[in-house]
């Protein structure tokens, strides 16, 4: 009527910790253990399963103190339980539960293990056959079966009840069989061997039961026979007796049990009158009594709602001793222990459903309840387990109480309670339930509990051996068998503290029952990881059951030590190929297990991926022992190679273990390959350095097996990740580093292509001699030069493939400035590896391999350039890469100078080729694309920005008119004025201006210098004829200027500072009709090359080289007349430059400076870096350049303070100011405006 199901808060069993080296607890001599004799002639096709020794001390295919249990019958095993399969039931058997129903043809199975039978009943039959407890059948055995008596009560025709059955024992060398139908007709074979030959020698009786009462229970009281109940609790004594070879069979009924005469009398008027349910029978059990020197024995009886207790005497007298409120006594001790949750005056429902008799003289009772006053239709049963003890023969007590964790679901279906089994008395209890045991124990401190439940079949009986009759001391272990209805005979060993004490307490802190939760499901786990694959394992390994631990870390646990063959359950002695499939196997089911259990969900991203890595690792490691043993087989008629090759593997282990600080052994590579697989990424990692150590005449023999073992190992890694991205959902990224993707082995496997790469162009053969691998057509290749070719191709994908990972991961890292820089090196680097590894293969005989590879990485540089003059194929990758092939390929066009192709694409590439000049610097030639679209506008801005860059003087000029021209024909192409129209106008005239100035300068200092050949001598004639008295004392600033007029002689532009130089340290006042001082200040205020640090101290410079410019600055105003002063004040330089500021609208105080304010006040370092700007790089020579730049401004500073102080600097200012306002009033004056006089334009 109920099935298990685990508690969520805290459930299961409380396993010792887990610890390697501590021995498994040793079992009494009653273990699983397989018996090596054969069988009982009675089943004639039945054998054992061979078995194996293992030798290896591992503890996983058996329990000290028993024979081995084969590998293949282990269903389930943990620290304290393990599950066997023993055998299928007979083919009878099978068929006819296969045809049952558990509703209205149920079936029931007994194993009684003193006789030696066991037997399946229906309601018509019984299968019977012979078992032994320590033997496996390999093929079903042979049964017999018997007719059942007919129930004729017809009150329950239909209803689906069984008979009861038992096989009796008695003085005799035979056994009988003993069955009720549940109206009471019984039938006794005297002897089971001969009924099995003549089912008809049977004699029988007939109990006078009411029509709604049946049997429903038989149970064997050891010596004092047998005993018949039914639902009404009306208990019958089997009495047989033998005469003269002939049995006779009779039941009496016990008397003394309160109510029976009323049920008597009832019986007899016809009235079908019976107990109310809480008298009908719940459970029957017998036990001797204790230190009775009579031998009598106890039995008891238990109802829905008491404990009825019969004393049993040798002669056959029973006496009724007491009668028990065992259900109110429990319901009370419920109350007191759950007050929290059970308020005063709840009902919790008690329902008491099985009684055993156990050690002691002891009875422990399985009863259900509500542990919650607030129910539902789906409030789950708490169950318990209470141990009631006899009070001096006062009556019974509960002595204490064991409340279990899992609850129980009721199952409606007949013969569906759960039955209580006891083996040997305890310690061990299990409650066998159709789907599942619960296991838990009789020691008074113990919580131990677990769980054993079934995924698709159902029990439907269970057997254990007798002990009532040979009382021993308590044993540490206790089994169970049980029959299933698909999957036959299991045993359940339960192996408790090897001394018998009892087991530690849980915890109570929330945490430490977290940590409790997280061992029992890592358990759990283990268990479903290494049998639920098993074929017919009848087992559920359900980790729901403990959902409260930590999924990620148990599973991760269990991963680590298979991966390490820490597992309990892994055996040790295999030998390595053995042990890393099995762990490969094994390891794999650890995500399966998860799935199958609908936990998947809970892994978190980067659990997900150190499973899958896990599983990678060992199957890598596969590859890397069958390489390197297959390798050792091939040359082990070459001692020299296969000792080269053991150095290696044997060195790269030996040094891993030793960083590891792991335990030398001599043979490193197997002990790592057993006990270290985990590290192997710096395994690999560590190849191809000891490569390097090789002897030059072996080395490319040895480099060729190395690169196999990469090759095989690495891409076994990629390939498992690859199929198994769904499985374990690997879509996300992970922030660890995946072991394939470090940067040890992308170093590895760079230096390993170098090594091969440079083998294939010089390899010495097995001889030592040179082979080249370029060698002629005519000349063919070896076959080891064929292999090399081929792993270049192998070693250049994992090559990319790990740098490719490496940048995976480094983009799912969280954003920062470190990560960034990373992700930007990152980047670099793949794309640098690209080109590095595939182009070189290009040249050999394999291009498309290296197109595949290519395609793969999308090394499109390397894909056009492979591909180029095939206009189908390249227009097929346009088609499929679009823009980044495209991008590829007309990169490669302007590498190549093929100008022609790029700039005739067809109206297909048109768009793309649109966006690839927008988005790279094609300002030489995007200019022709965007005249060609009729993009005029964008035409002219990448017109300009070329232009800006363009050092030769009449080609700039040029570009800035065709700029100009641009925006002017997109201005009148749309007609819109659109947003910074004005100002991209003014820039493209400034633009054009500043160029045109320089070629104006240019073409005048030609002039000068004409008379001289080379452009040194001009330049130095130039300098000699407008050069300004003071520049000859400033070395470093007349060195600069020489240079600069050089620059312009030679047709080159020249930076604004420096063009400012050359104008403002001249004397000429004109050039080409521009007026020098006002081309001066434009630039000053234009240019855009001059950093706005430095523009306040660049117009200092201009005004103070206006204020010392004239060459006779030191007359004096007293001296000459009014008219003669005029005259020389008007063609001066801060004349002209004033009426510059004068005419000039608006900033007019922002462009000019008062003689006091033209000193040069500019910081030493922004002289430090105007000289940086020169190209100057060496320390020392900048220091000194831009020390002795200082030195020559302040040479003109003091020119200027020297003219203030005698040149009546300040005077003559103030004079052309006013000169300046007046010849611009008389001008006013003669147009005719009346506003004669004009603003100071030093106001404000």
């Amino acid at each position: 009527m109920f099935a298990a199901k685990a508690t969520k808060a805290n459930s299961s069993v409380v396993p010792n910790e887990r610890n390697l080296e501590r021995p498994v607890p040793k079992n009494s001599s009653q273990t699983l253990s397989r018996d090596k004799s054969s069988l009982s002639t009675t089943s004639y096709d039945s054998q054992e399963f061979s078995r194996t020794p293992n030798h290896d001390n591992s503890d996983y295919s058996r329990f000290e103190g028993g024979e081995d249990i084969d590998d293949e019958s282990i269903y389930s095993k943990n620290d304290r339980t393990l599950v066997a399969y023993f055998g299928p039931l007979p083919r009878e058997a099978e068929e006819a539960l296969n045809n049952s129903d558990p509703y209205t043809n149920t079936m029931i199975s007994k194993v009684d293990f003193d006789t030696g039978f066991a037997m399946v009943v229906s309601h018509t039959k019984c299968y019977i056959w012979a078992v032994q407890k320590e033997t496996t059948y390999r093929s079903p055995p042979m049964c017999y079966t018997l007719p059942m008596p007919p129930n004729n009560n017809p009150t329950l025709e239909t209803a689906p009840l069984l008979p009861v059955v038992t096989i009796t024992k008695s003085d005799e060398p035979h056994y009988g069989i003993l069955a009720c139908s549940p109206d009471g007709t019984c039938w006794y074979w005297n002897n089971i061997d001969i009924c099995f030959s003549n089912v008809d020698q049977h004699v029988d009786t007939k109990i006078n039961i009411q029509p709604k009462d049946y049997v429903s229970r038989v149970e064997c009281a050891g010596p004092m026979g047998y005993f018949v109940a039914t639902k009404f609790a009306n208990v019958y004594q089997v009495s047989i007796k033998k005469q003269y070879g002939a049995s006779t069979l009779a039941l009496t009924q016990l008397n003394g049990k309160p109510g029976s005469t009323i049920t008597s009398i009832f019986s007899m008027i016809g009235v079908a009158q019976g107990p109310d349910e809480s008298q009908h029978l719940a459970a029957m059990t017998s036990g001797p009594r204790l230190q009775d020197q009579h031998g009598r024995w106890d039995l008891f009886v238990m109802t829905r709602k008491s404990l009825l207790q019969w004393h049993l005497y040798r002669s056959g007298e029973c006496t009724l001793e007491m009668e028990f409120p065992l259900r109110d006594e429990i319901k009370n001790r419920i109350l007191n222990d759950h007050t929290a949750v059970l308020p005063m005056g709840s009902d919790p429902s008690v329902r008491v459903l099985d009684i055993q008799y156990i050690r002691n003289g002891k009875l422990l009772v399985f009863a259900t309840f509500f542990n919650t006053a607030h129910r539902e239709a789906q409030t789950p049963l708490a169950s318990a387990l209470f141990t009631i003890s006899c009070r001096n023969g006062s009556g019974f007590g509960i002595e204490r109480v064991r409340y279990l964790k899992r609850t129980i679901e009721e199952d409606i279906r007949p013969e569906a309670s759960p039955k209580l089994v006891v083996p040997l008395g305890g310690p061990g209890v299990f409650i066998v339930m159709p789907r599942a045991v619960i296991i838990s124990s009789t020691l008074p401190d113990s919580a131990f509990e677990d769980l054993i439940p079934l995924k698709t079949d159902r029990i439907i009986g269970s057997g254990h051996e007798d002990w009532k009759q040979h009382v021993q001391d308590l044993a540490t272990s206790s089994e169970l068998t049980i029959i299933c209805k698909s999957s036959g005979r299991l045993g359940i060993h339960l192996q408790l503290d090897d001394k018998g004490r009892p087991l530690p307490l849980i915890a109570t802190s929330t945490q430490n029952e977290k940590e409790e939760m997280t061992v029992q499901l890592q358990a759990k786990l283990e268990q479903a990881v290494f049998f639920s694959g098993k074929k017919h394992n009848p087992i559920s390994f359900d980790l729901a059951h403990y959902d409260g631990g930590d999924l990620n870390q148990a599973s991760l646990n269990v991963s680590r030590e298979i991966l390490n063959s820490h597992a309990q359950l892994l055996g040790t002695g295999s030998d390595v190929t053995t042990g890393l499939s099995v762990r490969y196997q094994r390891i794999k089911n650890i995500i399966d297990c998860i799935q199958d259990a609908e936990m998947a969900s809970r892994l978190l991203v980067n659990t997900r991926f150190q499973l899958c890595w896990s599983a990678e690792k060992l199957a890598a490691a596969n590859e890397v022992w069958s390489q390197y043993q297959q390798r050792r087989r091939d040359v082990r008629d070459d001692k020299t190679l296969k000792e080269n090759l053991d150095r290696v593997l044997q060195d790269a282990a030996a040094e891993n273990l030793r960083r590891i600080g792991a335990r030398s052994t001599e043979d490193p590579v197997a002990n790592f390959m057993k006990y270290h697989i985990n590290e192997l990424g710096a395994l690999l990692s560590s190849l191809q350095t000891s490569v390097a150590q090789t002897q030059e005449s072996h080395r490319a023999i040895l480099v060729r097996d190395i690169n196999k073992i990469l090759i095989s190992s690495l891409r076994s890694a990629w390939n498992f990740r690859r199929l198994n991205v769904g499985k374990y959902a690997l879509q996300d990224r992970s922030t660890l580093e995946p072991w394939t993707g470090t940067e040890d082995i992308i170093d590895t496997l760079t230096k390993q292509y170098s090594a091969t790469s440079k083998l294939c162009a010089v390899t010495p053969d097995q001889n030592g001699t040179s082979m080249d691998v370029d060698k002629g057509s005519s000349e063919p290749l070896t076959p080891l030069e064929h292999e090399l070719r081929d792993q270049l191709y192998d070693l250049a994908d994992l090559t990319l493939q790990a740098r490719s990972e490496h940048l995976h991961y480094l983009e799912g890292l969280p954003t920062s400035t470190e990560s960034n820089i990373r992700i930007a090196s990152a980047v670099t680097a793949y794309d640098d590896a690209k080109t590095e590894l595939l182009g070189p293969l290009g040249n050999l005989d394999k291009a498309q391999r290296v197109i595949q590879l290519a395609q793969k990485y999308k090394d499109f540089a390397t894909l056009v350039q492979l591909t180029s003059d095939d206009e189908e194929v390249i227009n097929g990758y346009i088609a499929k890469y679009q823009q980044e092939f495209a991008n590829a390929l007309f990169q490669w066009y302007i590498d190549t100078d093929q100008m022609t192709r790029l700039l005739e694409q067809s109206e297909l590439n048109v768009d793309l080729f649109t966006d690839f000049i927008d988005n790279h610097d094609c300002s030489d030639f995007g200019w022709l694309h965007d005249i060609k679209i009729k993009r005029f506008g964008e035409g002219s801005r990448r017109l300009q920005e070329a232009a800006a860059r363009e050092n030769y003087l009449d080609r700039r000029m040029t570009m800035a008119s065709l700029s100009k021209l641009l925006f002017l024909a997109e201005g009148t192409r749309d007609g819109v004025v659109h947003e910074g129209t004005a100002r991209y106008a003014a820039r493209c005239n400034d633009e054009l201006n500043t160029a045109t100035v320089q070629v104006d300068v240019a073409n005048f200092l030609e002039t000068q210098g004409e008379a001289m050949a080379t452009v040194p001598d001009k330049a130095e004639t130039v300098l000699k004829v407008l050069g300004s008295p003071i520049l000859a004392k400033q070395k470093v600033l007349r060195k600069g200027v020489l240079e600069a007029i050089e620059k312009l002689l030679e047709r080159n532009v020249l930076c604004s500072e420096d063009f400012l130089d050359v104008l403002m340290l001249q004397q000429a006042t004109e050039i080409n009709g521009t007026d020098v001082c006002g081309l001066a200040l434009d630039i000053c205020f234009q240019s855009t090359d001059i950093p706005e640090n430095r523009r306040p101290y660049v117009l200092q410079d201009i005004w103070r080289r206006i204020f010392i410019a004239d060459k006779d600055a030191y007359w004096r105003l007293e001296n000459v007349s009014d008219l003669e002063a005029r005259e020389r004040l008007m063609t001066s330089w801060m004349c002209r430059a004033y009426a510059v500021i004068f005419h000039a609208d608006g900033h007019k105080d922002e462009m000019m400076l008062r003689p006091q304010e033209a000193k040069c006040t500019m910081p030493d370092n922004l002289f430090r870096e105007r000289s940086l700007a020169r190209g100057e790089t060496d320390e020392a020579e900048l220091k000194r350049r831009y020390e002795g730049l200082i030195q020559d401004y302040e040479r003109e500073n003091d020119e200027l303070d020297q003219r203030i102080r005698e040149g009546q600097l300040l005077e003559k200012w103030e004079r052309v100011k006013m000169i300046v306002k007046e010849e611009r009033a008389a001008a006013m004056m003669a147009l005719g405006s009346q506003d004669a006089m004009m603003e100071d334009a030093e106001m404000a």
